[in-house]
Order: structure tokens, then C-alpha cells, then sequence
């Protein structure tokens, strides 16, 4: 999957940087001033691949950072990728949309990262699905506490009927018991008075009876809702249960968590081979313990989350055993589909190895210390180089441990022999340079002049040439840069075998003289097949001024103040750069106008950007043109004056092709009245409009476009520009992907129909007029 597009949020200068499109031809070039946040680019996309940060890219307003990387793929891959799971239907319309797919990274206050999957809307949707079950949960204790409290409340109600109930009975029965003492009372003497008190008695006794039967009623009333409740409160501390012991689970993890970290930290801090080893098997058995605890803590909050699902569906009255079986089902349908995070953990194991290449580690030193190589001590200059000359040589740490120096020697003899031999092919094909180049180490240990370190072993390095023998730092900075190159090179092939890889350059070739910094770009040519590269630099001889297209430029958003955000240009947008952030570009054409490499001394063709020129540029290759041309592509349109007064003034003849919209036109006068004083005869033989087109673009055909250019099969109603304004395409990607299927698939100019071959013939007609 081929690296495409970056958002970069919270990282130190960078707020939101937008989405930011890399070069088709895998080569992306950044530059700007000193601090402008060149380097952080590539920091924060290392960060996205290795999930780490420091402290120090942290922002002041505790805003978290986050990286997100669009990868080009199609569903049909996808697919094949992600076996035994079905993929959600909104990730195949926005794969088959974009053919893109989108991974992000985010951080939280613990400098921990997680991996989300998909673009904003994407994103959104699985975000909103995760707060419907999070509130769908958080809900569902809600009604479990209530459940259980209600139901303890109606024990109480229930209890006290009960009593009240029981009461009842108790005075009814002693007023049967009175009322007989009465009636014998009566019967002896049934007198007024004793009528009188029997009817007073019977009529107590009647609202006694009264009494019991409301409050036998409301008791086997209050029985019913007691025992209803009963039941669901046991289902209810039933999932309390659980969720008390996910509880529980989650603070012993993060117990556990905290310990392996801290022991992870000590670790790194260790030095000595030995010890290191010792300290590394407690490691091993916390890093176990971890796992189970995870394992254990994952247990529990599935058991939790079914609980949740099954008291909620018994709480809205499903039979406790259907409820059961119910969320059974759904989670088979659940586990048969990724959830975000799943597809991007899945999807992120497919996708390039990003690489980090800057000169204090990547650099060879003149010597380290074995242990901070082991250690990857990233405070020592040089230990990356170091690691990686040993992954190419194929050597660990029980090498070292060796005790027979003899057969140390012998064998440290033949790997520099090995690796010289495999260094000198990469020097002569990619440099053609035939000097005799020998990359030596040695393993020498330390004796008492330091004492500190006495008897502890380290590796000194050496470059050697059929002259003399020096230390990598005696050597030239170009030989010292080529040899670290080559030695990520090999260590990153050898590690990621099979495996299509970015690599993050920073500043390549710092401090290296013109042309050796032409050779480093030209390496980055010969490798960008295999290899995508994304480079920072100041210089202009590590840019190609045929292929601005290539060049993002950086820049603080409020100019001189070091404390505004970043602001990241594209090639469609150079031209808003401020002069300080595009001067590499402005000296590379000045050294080219002098030494002739770029304009001539007649035939000039200015044009109105780079896209025009890569559309012009390929068409002219696969014409018969007899006359003799160089392109001049403006960083846009309202650049081309500019470059018209710069080729007077050094007297050289041009002619200018412009667009027939509002802003060719605009020129078009612009030029008209300053350059020819207004007279349209002289501007005629000068200035060549596309007649009745308002793009490069429109040259083609609707066919030809959807075809050649779009790759799509769409409907299109207006013109081709029309068409890329409406829907927001990246015209530089379009001409960048033209330029690359002509020239992938062989494309002739017969491929193209009849009205593109007329179009294309009448501006050939057209400029031949023109050109001398």
C-alpha cells in the first residue's frame, strides 16, 4: 500500500495541518526556514508508526497529538488482507470512494497511543456507535442500581404489610374472642344497654374484617411486586457482579501496567551485556504476568458487557433463558465484523515500514560502546549506525561474549571483508565511483585510562582507501553520509524483508558540498522504486526544479514568531510562500539560468504551473516535434510576468502559453500593455492562448479524461477543469498519475480519440508558429 496523504494534529508547531498529498513518484521533498517545522513533520509520522513520543512535542495548551496516514489500496485487496471477518459496508464505500484508506493514531495525557480507522465521517460513525453502547451501558447500571434499590425497598414496603397485615388479624381475632364474652353477656340480660354495646362491637368488628381485607390486598399486591423485583434484582447483582470484578481486574492491570513500565525504564538505563541479560528475565516474567492480566481484564469485559445486554433485555421483560440465547446470537454477528480498532491494528500490519534517517544516530561513529548499542542508547552519537552495520554483519550479543580472541579476530576479518565487497557494487552503480572504498571494525575494549570502564568492550570503525586508513569523522562528509546510507539501506532490507518501506530523511546531506548533494538526490532516484522517500532540506541542490510537484514548504503561520503554528504548502499553493521559505527554489533557478541547464537562449515555452508542464511535457514525447523546446513552468499563473521580465532582461526569447480563462486573460492584457505597450500584434507573437480552454485539462476529450486521467467511469455533464474544481480533485495528482500510466502502459498518441489528437494538433500548429 503506497503512502499518500498525512494530517497532522497537536504536534508541536504543527495544530492541523490539513491534508497534505505526497509526491506520486515517491519522492516528497520539504522545505523551509530553520525551525519553521520541517523536522517535526517527519518526527510526528515516525511517531505514527512506532506509537511513541517524548515530552517535549507535547503543546502548552495540553492539546493531544494525533497523526493520520492515507495508504492507496481498493476493496479487492482489502478484502484479501482481512480474512475471517466481515468488513462494514460504510468501509468498502469509502475505500471504493477515495481509494484510500485512512489510519490514524491518537495519544492520551499517559503518552499511551491507539490506533483508529478511517476518515472523519468514518471515524464519527464508529465514534457515535461507541457512544450508543457506552450510554446504552451506562444506562443499564443505572437501571440495575435502580432495580436493586427498588427491590430492597419493596422487601421493606413488603415486610411492613406483613406486619400491618398480621396486626390486623391478630386484633380481628381478639375481637371474636371479646365478641363472644358479649353476646353471653347479652344473652343473660338482653337489656337496651347491652344491645347498645353488641351493635357498637359488631359494627368494630366489621371494619376490622374491613382492614384486613385492604390490607391482605395491598400485602399480596406489594407480594406480586416484590417478587417481581426480586427476580430481576437477582439478575441485577447478578451483572453487578461483573461489573465490580472488571472493576476490580482493571485497577490490578493497570497496577501491573505501572510496574512493567517502571521496569521497562530501568531496563534501558542498564548498561553491561550481562546485567542487562540478568535484568531482562525479571522483564520477561512482569511482560507474562501483564499479558495474563490483560487476558484477564479482556475476560471480564465481555462478561461484563453480556451481562449488560442480558439484564437489559429480561429488565423489558424477555424471559431470562431467551435473553440468553438473544445475546448469544448478536455476539456471533458482532465477532463476525471489525470494529475500527480491529481493522486498524489489521490494516496497519500491511502498511509500509517508515524508517528515520537523521545524522546523529544514523551516522557512523569513530567508536561506541557495545552496551549502548544493545541498549539503543539514544543520547550516543551514531548507535543506529552501529546497529545497523551489526544487522548487516549478522551479529548479536553472544558474538561479543565469545572468549577466544583468535577466532574473534578471525571472523571479524572475514565480515569486513564481506560487507566491503557489498559496499563498493552499491558505491560504483549508484555513484559510478571507482575509488576502492573499505569499511573496517574492530572490538577493542578499554584499559586504565578509563577507568570507569575498564575492561568493557567497544567497536571502533574505520573507512579505508587505497591511500590511508581514518576514522569515519576524518573521512569527508559525502563518504560518511553514503556509507550510513547504505548501512540503513542493507540493515532495513535485511530487517523488513519483503516489505515496502518509507524512509524519513532529515536533512540529508547536511553540510555536503553542491555536487555531493546532487549525487545524494540522485540515489534517491535510483531507489524510489522500491523505497518511498520523504526528505526535509535548506538546499537547493536537493531539488528538482522540473519536479515541483514534488515540494511541500513549511513556514510559521505569522512570519518571525516562533510561538504561531505551521503552515504546510503544496505545490498548488507555492506561490503563497513567503520568499524566506522558498528561496532554495529561487537560487536553484538562478544556478540554473547560469549554468544553461534549465532556459535557453531561444525557445523558451513559459507555462502557467508544473501541472501543464507534466501534461505538455508527455504529450511532446510521444509527438514527432521537429523543433527544438524547454518548458519554463511557473509556480502559478500570476508568476508567469515575472518570469517574462526576468528573460528579457537577460535577453532571452521565450513565448508564454496561457489558459483561455479570467486569470489567462488577465495576464494575457498584463502583459500586453507592460511588456508590448498594448500592442496586440507584438503580445500576438509572444503570448499563445489555448483558444476556448480553460485548462491544460481540457485539451482531452471527456473520454480521453475519464480514461486516462480520472481512471474512472463517471458521468461528467461540464468541462474537465469544471469537473476537478466541483469535485475537489488535486489536479497535481491527476497530472502526476497521467504522466505515470503513459508512461507504464506504453500509451501512443493513437490511444487517444480523434478530438484530443485534433485539440493537441492545432497548439502544436499553433506554437510551431511561434518557435524559431
Amino acid at each position: 500500500m503506497q503512502f499518500r496523504r498525512f494530517r497532522i494534529k497537536n504536534y508541536r508547531s504543527l495544530i492541523d495541518s490539513g491534508w497534505n498529498d505526497l509526491a506520486s513518484d515517491n519522492i516528497t521533498g520539504i522545505i523551509g526556514q530553520n525551525e519553521s517545522g520541517k523536522t517535526s513533520i517527519l518526527e510526528a509520522l515516525y511517531s505514527f508508526y512506532t506509537g511513541k513520543i517524548n515530552e517535549d512535542i507535547l503543546r502548552s495548551d495540553l492539546s493531544l497529538p494525533a497523526v493520520y496516514c492515507a495508504f492507496e489500496t481498493n476493496t479487492e485487496r482489502i478484502s484479501r488482507l482481512l480474512k475471517g471477518k466481515i468488513i462494514p459496508i460504510r468501509v468498502i464505500e469509502s475505500i471504493e470512494e477515495t481509494g484510500l484508506v485512512i489510519l490514524g493514531r491518537e495519544w492520551d495525557n499517559e503518552k499511551n497511543s491507539h490506533l483508529i480507522f478511517g476518515d472523519d465521517k468514518l471515524t464519527a460513525h464508529f465514534q457515535e456507535q461507541i457512544n450508543e453502547k457506552q450510554e446504552f451501558e451506562r444506562k443499564t447500571e443505572e437501571d440495575i442500581l435502580r432495580i436493586i434499590e427498588g427491590a430492597n425497598k419493596a422487601g421493606e414496603e413488603l415486610q411492613y404489610a406483613l406486619n400491618e397485615k398480621i396486626n390486623e388479624e391478630r386484633h380481628l381475632s381478639a375481637l371474636e374472642v371479646k365478641k363472644v364474652k358479649i353476646q353471653k353477656s347479652f344473652d343473660r340480660s338482653p337489656d337496651k344497654e347491652n344491645n347498645k354495646r353488641l351493635e357498637k362491637f359488631i359494627a368494630e368488628l366489621d371494619q376490622s374484617k374491613k382492614r384486613l381485607e385492604e390490607k391482605t390486598r395491598s400485602y399480596d399486591s406489594q407480594l406480586d411486586q416484590a417478587t417481581g423485583l426480586a427476580e430481576k434484582a437477582k439478575y441485577a447483582n447478578w451483572c453487578l457482579d461483573s461489573v465490580i470484578d472488571y472493576k476490580n481486574k482493571k485497577k490490578i492491570f493497570e497496577d501491573s501496567l505501572a510496574e512493567l513500565k517502571m521496569v521497562k525504564t530501568q531496563y534501558e538505563n542498564i548498561t553491561g551485556i550481562l546485567k542487562k541479560r540478568r535484568f531482562r528475565s525479571r522483564l520477561n516474567i512482569l511482560e507474562g504476568r501483564y499479558a495474563d492480566k490483560l487476558e484477564n481484564l479482556e475476560k471480564a469485559r465481555i462478561q461484563e458487557s453480556d451481562r449488560k445486554a442480558i439484564v437489559a433485555k429480561i429488565f423489558n421483560g424477555m424471559d431470562p433463558g431467551e435473553a440468553e440465547e438473544l445475546v448469544k446470537k448478536e455476539n456471533k454477528r458482532k465477532v463476525a465484523y471489525y470494529n475500527d480498532r480491529e481493522l486498524a491494528e489489521e490494516i496497519f500490519k500491511n502498511i509500509p515500514v517508515f524508517e528515520m534517517f537523521e545524522d546523529f544516530s544514523s551516522l557512523l561513529p569513530n567508536r561506541i560502546d557495545i552496551d549502548d548499542i544493545f541498549a539503543s542508547s539514544s543520547h550516543v552519537e551514531g548507535y543506529k549506525a552501529a546497529q545497523n552495520f551489526l544487522t548487516i554483519a549478522n551479529l548479536d550479543e553472544s558474538f561479543f561474549e565469545v572468549s577466544d580472541n583468535r577466532i574473534l579476530k578471525q571472523k571479524i576479518e572475514k565480515l569486513n571483508s564481506e560487507i566491503t565487497l557489498n559496499f563498493q557494487d552499491y558505491w560504483q552503480q549508484n555513484l559510478d565511483n571507482k575509488n576502492k572504498i573499505q569499511i573496517n571494525f574492530e572490538l577493542e575494549h578499554y584499559d586504565n585510562r578509563h577507568p570507569d570502564k575498564m575492561g568493557k568492550p567497544y567497536l571502533e570503525f574505520w573507512i579505508k582507501d587505497n591511500l590511508e586508513r581514518l576514522y569515519p569523522k576524518q573521512r569527508s562528509r559525502g563518504v560518511r553520509w553514503f556509507i550510513s546510507f547504505y548501512l540503513e539501506l542493507k540493515a532495513s532490507a535485511i530487517k523488513h524483508k519483503g516489505k515496502s518501506r518509507v524512509f524519513l530523511i532529515d536533512e540529508p546531506g547536511l553540510s555536503l558540498h553542491a555536487r555531493a548533494q546532487e549525487d545524494v538526490l540522485n540515489v534517491f532516484e535510483d531507489i524510489k522504486e522500491d523505497i518511498q522517500i520523504i526528505y526535509t532540506t535548506h538546499s537547493p541542490h536537493l531539488i528538482n526544479i522540473s519536479k515541483l510537484y514534488r515540494l511541500l514548504a513549511v513556514q510559521r503561520f505569522l512570519k518571525d514568531d516562533m510561538k504561531s503554528g505551521t503552515v504546510i504548502f503544496n505545490a498548488r499553493s507555492l506561490n503563497e510562500a513567503s520568499i524566506d521559505t522558498l528561496s532554495p527554489i529561487y537560487t536553484l533557478m538562478g544556478t540554473k539560468f547560469n549554468d544553461n541547464q534549465l532556459i535557453h537562449k531561444k525557445n523558451n515555452l513559459i507555462l502557467e504551473d508544473t501541472v501543464t508542464y507534466y501534461y505538455l511535457k508527455t504529450i511532446f514525447d510521444l509527438i514527432d516535434f521537429k523543433k527544438e523546446i524547454f518548458f519554463l513552468p511557473a509556480t502559478d499563473v500570476y508568476n508567469v510576468p515575472a518570469l517574462v521580465n526576468l528573460l528579457i532582461g537577460w535577453k532571452l526569447d521565450f513565448v508564454v502559453l496561457l489558459d483561455d480563462d479570467d486569470c489567462g486573460n488577465q495576464i494575457f492584457n498584463d502583459i500586453k500593455l507592460h511588456i508590448f505597450h498594448n500592442n496586440e500584434n507584438l503580445a500576438a507573437k509572444k503570448i499563445l492562448k489555448i483558444t476556448d480552454k480553460s485548462g491544460i485539462e481540457d485539451l482531452f476529450s471527456t473520454i480521453d479524461f475519464k480514461n486516462f486521467i480520472l481512471h474512472k467511469r463517471v458521468g461528467i455533464t461540464e468541462s474537465n477543469v469544471e469537473y476537478i474544481e466541483n469535485k475537489n480533485l488535486s489536479r497535481n495528482i491527476l497530472a502526476s498519475n497521467f504522466v505515470l500510466h503513459v508512461q507504464n502502459n506504453n500509451v501512443k498518441l493513437e490511444d487517444f480519440d480523434e478530438e484530443t489528437r485534433e485539440n493537441i494538433r492545432i497548439l502544436i500548429y499553433n506554437l510551431e508558429s511561434l518557435l524559431e
